[in-house]
Order: structure tokens, then sequence, then C-alpha cells
């Protein structure tokens, strides 16, 4: 799953994940709500979550930081069922101090995204 209001940054992401590593079901939610929306609507279905959520930190209404914290609020068998890896461009250190920190989050890359910047997790 993708979580990025960007399109290109979304597309560009696609990409990578369909070709690098022949990721063919990538679902892409334009915000934080819709992916915490979707997660809870499918807590239950383990088949339906995704195993890898790319999430950018920087996004109106909710950010990413918001995400985790609401991603923190699910049971941890669905917590453990998911990595998440931070794709941003934000230079707000804070923000990203701050993701780093947070227990969900796998790894943190600066956008964009490479062929091989998640060769270790897929």
């Amino acid at each position: 799953m993708i979580v990025d209001d960007n399109v290109i940054d979304q597309m560009i992401t696609k990409r990578v994940l369909e070709n690098s590593y022949s990721q063919s079901d990538v679902l892409v939610m334009h915000c934080p709500i819709s992916a915490l929306n979707y997660l809870e609507d499918n807590k239950d279905n383990i088949n339906a979550l995704p195993s890898l959520i790319i999430l950018d930190l920087d996004m109106p209404e909710m950010n990413g930081l918001g995400f985790l914290d609401g991603f923190a609020e699910f049971a941890e068998r669905l917590r453990n069922a998911i990595k998440i890896v931070v794709l941003t461009a934000t230079d707000v250190i804070a923000d990203i101090e701050l993701a780093i920190a947070n227990p969900a989050v796998s790894k943190l890359i600066t956008k964009p995204l490479f062929n091989n910047s998640l060769a270790e997790m897929l």
C-alpha cells in the first residue's frame, strides 16, 4: 500500500514496486484517513491487508505521523503483519526523528524510491 497525496510520487513508487519487486497488487491511498479506514474495514481479513505500507510524512488533513498514531490503535496481530516504510522528502528534522523513533516504522527513505531501496524488505 502506498499512502501519499502526490500523484507523481504515487506513480513513481508504484512503478518501482511493480517493475523491481514484481508487486502487482499495489493499493494506492491518497490520504492517511482512507488508509486507516481500509485497515479498519479489513482488520479481520489478514489476506486483504498489505504486507508493506509506504508512507509519506507531509500530507494535508492528516500527516504521516497522524497515520502512525492511528495505526498504533490497531491490534498487535495486525500491526505485526504490516511493515511500514516512511518515504519522504521532508526536511523537518523533528518529523524525521519522530518517524524513526516510532516502533512501527521499519525504515525511512528519502524520496524518490529507487529500484534497490527496498531490497531487504521484499
